[in-house]
């Protein structure tokens, strides 16, 4: 007899005969599992961009993408049970789903105008809103998703025709098909979306589904199905069974609704300590899946061993709710843990995404882990006949997913906002607890036996109840504040956690911040005002009459405020109820904007207001979230600034803003061609090392005399004064380029579009790099003087005013070489050199002494480190000369003679602040 490896030919073919079959179902499973991941990331993303970034949008689709899974899963079951070739089956589905989605992928936008037109029609009413977004979610998903939803209960009739090994391959079928999700789920947000683009990564998904079709139709007629006559599991009596089946169907459908609802928790938790990048909400989801599959790996190797499939359910269940509370502790830990290995180790991007991946898998792999061995059980114990296999595998997996439709919609909308996370987490892990039990109690014929087998639970969740924090949601909300800074005010809400805080000691309610999901989405600081003050003046100072304005993103109200002083009517957009809430913790410095009569707001997504709503606007401003939150880089797009021109009156202009913090030069140059691209009469300002760029259809120019009277209004003077911008020299001095000057700067850089959103994946690798440098470093070569492109009568009239700016530009051109030094090399480079060459040029030049103020006390703080007194002295001097009338030199003049140990002169420095300090007040 022949043989390899000592191994007898014949035991390779009979072992073939047996396995191969069953390892080509597994194979063509996996990839399955991969591409309909893919198609839930591209799918959602697209129709997220159609119908808008609100949590009753996302959820609806989302909804409409699990019920499909959960009808087709029940249908499949039927179909399963009646078919006589299953795997022809499976295989003319996988064909439809992947051409399906070729159809969906170009088609969508194409008929983007066809769905604003009919959303415009409903966007009265919240109701009629969601109504129509589900309406059209299910024309767009439903059949493929309920295609998607007859694969498992086809194929697991296919393999799981022997008693004896049931559960261990309905398992593994369902083991490899979530492998195959977390391969997808990496491929589209680790590389597919930025490389390939939505469309390219939809065409090799749906290559794969058209192959493994393909593939399993020829497989179908060499692996011809049948039907075996099997003997029932169980010999209990037909009514105990019955009722022991509709008591696990019943449970699962509750541990459907507590997997999705924690999972919703688990993310909004997570991201307040990861940021909510792209790469974050990969990391999560993949952690949630591995675990799962894990799982769901251990319950196949030990279903088909015990006894009572029932109890050991119902056992895992309250183990998995108690695993769901102790992530709490273990989340608390997170921001602490992360700040000690940051600390301790330098690492690149893939290293913190490494350290990302580990933290959530680690956090959440014993409670996901738990979960995903429910389904193999569960399996086996309703499943008790291959006749019925079909419909019993349909029905669980549909009725689990049903229930995680309502998990999904449960968990955003009444959990969060009503008991919040930590609650909610806790409320979802009893619930879990609770259906643990009922199990072991109605599978159990002594209830002695059933008491017996929750002591484990209860000794664990007295154990874990001992341990938990008071509130994990408040606690990593604090985590993320600078360390001088305490809560004022914290919501729960439906669209995200919104914080403001201040430091300790702050009166008034300026010097503060607003966080939303843990990212600072502004602050009122001085530079935050600085910012929000120029943006709101800035479309005052050309050629231009502008009557009606739309700002998109709230924030903290400043920019409204700003904007809203003036003849305009400013309609204002805002995603999150909680952020309005919040206004009038800044109304010192947004001036009571909710209060002022010209400001009309709505709460919905930027983007789908401008898609669904016809009105037409002389200013078109925006506030958005910094670039490395996921999703933001679509304000960004092409297909954005479309939108925004088909909403602009005649000559109206777009404000956008072009961060250089947070960057580098290749995103700095895409974002401003992308902009000239649909906007070509163009121009860009400079403002807190940050550009913003202005752009309309028709030629634009700088106009002095608008900008002398908007400068001139008594309640606008009052505040730019108040931000370092004391006149119409400054305003018109932060211009920085043309139309001309954007295009060579930004020559050759590729464009942003929505189909392909890199941006989005580049920024957060960059995130913590100083890169400011560099892009001013490329921009300052293209500084124009704002007198070249002023109208006609305003570059020829007030000769001193035309002086002033000429002095400016020069003074200017030479602040932006120290500046640049600062991003470059900081205070230890000598950047006082050229701030100070630009003051000997123009003395008022406020640019120049901003950023003198600012690293002064850091190179002071240098010197009395090197016990350099008199030079500390005289860097103090000389700066006090530079930039007359700052108080704060005062407090460092007495750290200096603190240090220098001269008490008289520190007592003198003391006085002298205290004086000055209330004076200012």
């Amino acid at each position: 007899m022949q043989t390899f490896f000592g191994i007898p030919i014949s035991a390779y073919r009979r072992a073939l005969r047996e396995w191969g079959p069953f390892t080509f179902i597994l194979l063509i499973f996996f990839l399955s599992g991969a591409a309909g991941l893919v198609y839930q990331v591209v799918w959602t993303r697209k129709l997220v961009l159609l119908f808008g970034t609100t949590a009753y949008a996302v959820s609806t689709v989302l909804s409409v993408f699990f019920l499909g899974l959960g009808i087709g899963s029940f249908c499949g079951g039927k179909l399963a049970d009646r078919s006589r070739n299953p795997l022809r089956l499976y295989a003319i589905f996988e064909i439809l789903i992947g051409i399906w989605a070729v159809v969906f992928i170009v088609g969508i936008d194409r008929g983007e105008f066809i769905v604003a037109s009919a959303l415009q029609s409903f966007s009265s009413t919240r109701a009629g809103g969601v109504a129509l977004r589900a309406f059209l979610a299910a024309a767009f998903l439903l059949v493929p998703v309920t295609l998607m939803g007859t694969t498992l209960p086809l194929l697991s009739k296919l393999i799981g025709r022997s008693d004896s090994t049931r559960g261990m391959r309905i398992g593994l079928l369902y083991v490899l098909n979530t492998i195959g999700a977390v391969s997808g789920c990496l491929y589209a947000g680790v590389y597919g979306i930025e490389m390939l683009g939505y469309t390219k990564t939809t065409y090799v998904a749906a290559a794969i589904n058209v192959g493994i079709g393909i593939v399993a139709f020829v497989a179908s007629i060499y692996l011809p199905y049948e039907r075996t006559a099997q003997t029932p599991i169980n010999v209990e009596p037909r009514d105990i069974q019955t009722r022991k089946t509709k008591l696990i169907f019943i449970a699962f459908a509750v541990s459907g609704f507590c997997t999705l609802a924690l999972e919703v928790i688990w993310t909004r938790l997570l991201s307040l300590v990861f940021m909510g990048t792209t790469y974050a909400y990969t990391a999560m989801l993949a952690s949630i899946l591995i675990g799962i599959a894990a799982g769901s790996l251990i319950a196949a190797a030990i279903a088909d061993r015990t006894k009572s499939p029932g109890v050991l359910l119902g056992l895992v269940e309250c183990l998995a709710g108690i695993g769901c509370a102790a992530t709490l502790i273990y989340i608390e830990r997170l921001p602490e843990s992360m700040r000690a290995f940051r600390q301790t180790y330098s690492l690149d991007f893939d290293g913190q995404m490494m350290v990302l991946f580990a933290s959530s898998f680690t956090v959440l792999l014993i409670p996901t882990l738990l979960i995903g061995m429910t389904f193999p059980l569960a399996v086996r114990a309703v499943a008790q006949s291959h006749d019925r296999l079909g419909n019993d595998v349909g029905l669980l997996y549909g009725l689990n997913t049903f229930g995680g439709v309502l998990g999904a919609i449960g968990g955003g909308y009444l959990i969060l906002p009503l008991l919040g996370a930590h609650d909610g987490l806790l409320g979802l892990s009893v619930l879990l607890l609770l259906v643990g039990a009922v199990l072991i109690f109605g599978n159990v014929r002594r209830k002695s036996f059933a008491a017996v087998a929750l002591s484990l639970p209860i000794v664990l969740g007295l154990f874990v109840w001992m341990r938990l924090p008071e509130d994990v949601s408040r606690s990593l909300n604090k985590s993320y504040l600078p360390a001088e800074h305490h809560v004022v005010a914290y919501k729960e809400g439906v669209e995200g956690t919104v914080v403001v805080s201040e430091p300790e000691g702050n009166t008034g309610n300026s010097n503060r911040a607003l966080w939303i999901n843990g990212v600072q989405a502004t602050q009122s600081i001085a530079k935050g005002v600085r910012m929000n003050r120029f943006q709101g003046v800035l479309p005052f100072v050309f050629d231009r009459d502008p009557k009606t304005a739309l700002l998109i993103c709230f924030g903290s109200g400043i920019t409204a405020g700003t904007l809203s002083t003036s003849d305009l009517e400013v309609t204002g957009v805002e995603l999150s109820h909680d952020v309005l809430g919040m206004a009038h913790l800044f109304e010192e410095d947004n001036w009571h904007v909710l209060e002022n009569p010209r400001l009309h707001m709505n709460v919905d997504d930027g983007r789908n207001f401008l898609l669904t709503h016809e009105g037409k606007y002389d200013v078109i401003t925006f506030e958005p979230m910094p670039l490395a939150v996921a999703g933001v880089s679509t304000f960004y797009s092409t297909e954005f600034y479309d939108l925004c021109k088909m909403r602009l009156a005649p000559n109206g202009i777009v404000v956008q803003w072009v961060p250089l913090h947070a960057t580098n030069l290749e995103v700095v140059r895409t974002l401003m061609s992308t902009f000239q691209s649909v906007f070509p009469e163009c121009t860009a300002w400079f403002i807190n090392a940050d550009l913003f760029v202005v752009g309309t259809e028709s030629p634009l120019h700088i106009d002095i005399a608008n900008a002398v009277k908007r400068m001139t209004e008594p309640k606008i003077a009052e505040g730019m004064r108040g931000v370092g911008l004391v006149d119409t020299v400054d305003m018109v001095s932060s211009f920085f380029m043309s139309r001309d000057a954007i295009a060579a700067f930004a020559q050759g850089a590729p464009l942003m579009s929505d189909d392909r959103p890199w941006v989005e994946f580049l920024v957060p690798r960059i995130l913590h790099k100083e890169t400011v440098g560099e892009s001013l470093e490329a921009l300052t070569p293209h500084f124009e003087s704002p007198l070249a492109y002023a109208t006609e009568a305003g570059a020829s009239g007030d000769p001193e005013l035309r002086e002033r700016l000429d002095r400016r530009f020069r003074a200017r051109a030479i602040t932006l070489k120290g500046i640049r030094v600062i991003y470059s090399g900081g205070p230890m480079s000598h950047p006082e050199q050229f701030l100070e060459q630009a003051l000997d040029i123009d003395p008022s030049e406020t640019l120049a002494q901003a950023y003198y103020g600012e690293i002064a006390p850091q190179r002071t703080a240098i010197y009395l480190r090197q016990s350099k007194f008199a030079d500390a002295e005289a860097y103090l001097d000389r700066f006090e000369r530079y930039v007359p009338g700052r108080v704060d030199v005062w407090k460092l003049r007495e750290d200096l003679y603190t240090a220098w140990d001269q008490p008289g002169k520190a007592a003198a420095a003391r006085d002298k602040y205290k004086e000055l300090s209330q004076v200012s007040r």
